[in-house]
């Protein structure tokens, strides 16, 4: 996951943790508090859909039972957000320079 504005900088620091500032070019990664919020959207949203295909399509053709999708529903919804975050907060930090290109990005750091 690289910097949206650069194409050049790592984003995440480790897989919950991202820097402050692009190492490349400088761009403030996170605008203001609660800016990531919308990254939940994503997250979210590719979660439900994955479950909302998949049980009635696994159930209706007789592949599983309703117990064992709903317990295996209940695992992934509790497992895919965690392995989907760090490109959930990608996704999001693309969407807005997108629709709000940074204009005041400073000089590249020393």
């Amino acid at each position: 996951m690289r910097c949206p504005v650069c194409g050049q900088g790592r984003i995440m620091r480790s897989w919950f943790r991202m820097h402050k500032n692009c190492p490349e070019c400088g761009a403030l990664i996170e605008r203001e508090p609660g800016f990531f919020l919308g990254s939940i959207y994503f997250n979210y949203g590719l979660t439900t859909l994955i479950v909302a295909i998949a049980f009635p399509l696994l159930l209706f053709n007789g592949i599983a039972d309703s117990q064992t999708l709903l317990f295996t529903s209940l695992a992934f919804v509790l497992i895919f957000p965690l392995l989907f975050f760090p490109l959930a907060r990608s996704l999001w930090l693309g969407h807005d320079q997108y629709w709000d290109p940074r204009t005041d990005i400073p000089e590249r750091l020393p």
